[in-house]
């Protein structure tokens, strides 16, 4: 299969008009000839030289990070900065680079709250703010959009939610403020940095705002409002989200194979001995900027 049919499939999934940031740094950054066939796909978080490097261990020629390489823009591609450094890299390596951050964030299955909400055992899920709406089969409409918000299947204490937050994440430290309610059932979540969606999370009548990246006065904010606010860390909010984008991909091939002739999908979508959908890896590096310091 080329590389450009299969970001065109997965497009089908992941549509990037429905990205929850419009100036978002998202599609193709890096790309191949137009006739290059896939070897291999490594989705990762986040583009590292060690995602590059396991992608030239596992012939992958084509990465599908979440995070953007080049944002907003580049001004000039040396060794002087990180950026260009790992835009040379991917260059000599014949790999494409192709990004879905924040389209991928408003999915309403694979999305990035939707993942943290299903983790957690939030249920009724719907999304703090609405992007798009798309028609899919049996005439049904699916609200993309950022952010989740729904109930817990039992109260929880304050303590009770924070730790499983805590386990959930699997985060060193969980930043909070003082106040909000001793007992807590709705429950909104955004994966990264999600305090643009406050308010979104108030008006849905949530009691517990779990996001990352929170400003100091935005807990005393929380304690006026009554609401719990917890900063569970960007990465490890956004721990789920290669599997996620994985899971997309694998309904992309899907769809694809479905809406062609039985012999045509086995020409396009087998790669030599082995189907595409076997050579979809996710990245078993997880990269994560920030360290945890124990004095």
């Amino acid at each position: 299969m080329l590389i450009p049919e299969f970001l065109r499939a997965l497009e089908q999934v992941v549509p990037l008009s429905a990205a929850g940031y419009d100036r978002d740094a998202i599609g193709l950054q890096v790309g191949l000839a137009a006739g290059a066939e896939i070897t291999g796909v490594l989705f990762a978080y986040e583009v590292t030289e060690g995602v590059i490097a396991e992608a030239k261990k596992r012939r992958a020629n084509l990465i599908v990070a979440f995070h953007p390489l080049i944002f907003p823009s580049v001004a000039a591609v040396t060794d002087a900065t990180r950026t260009g450094q790992l835009i040379r890299d991917l260059v000599k390596s014949n790999i494409a680079l192709y990004i879905q951050h924040t389209a991928f964030d408003t999915h309403p299955e694979f999305g990035t709250s939707r993942l943290m909400a299903k983790e957690l055992g939030i249920l009724d899920t719907q999304p703090l703010r609405g992007v798009m709406s798309v028609g899919l089969m049996e005439e049904r409409r699916t609200e993309f959009g950022m952010g989740a918000v729904g109930r817990l299947s039992k109260p929880l204490s304050r303590k009770g939610l924070l730790t499983l937050v805590g386990k959930t994440f699997d985060t060193p430290f969980l930043r909070c403020n003082q106040g909000g309610p001793k007992s807590i059932r709705t429950v909104a979540v955004l994966g990264g940095a999600g305090m643009d969606y406050y308010s979104d999370a108030r008006k849905a009548g949530a009691e517990a705002f779990i996001t990352a990246d929170i400003r100091y006065h935005d807990f005393y904010r929380a304690d006026h409002d009554g609401i719990l606010l917890i900063d569970a860390g960007h990465a490890e909010t956004e721990r789920f989200v290669t599997r996620g984008m994985v899971l997309a991909a694998e309904q992309a091939l899907s769809r694809l194979a479905l809406s062609r002739p039985l012999e045509r999908a086995l020409e396009k979508v087998n790669l030599k001995e082995r189907n595409l959908a076997l050579r979809l890896f996710p990245a078993k590096e997880q990269p994560n900027s920030v360290r945890y310091f124990h004095p």
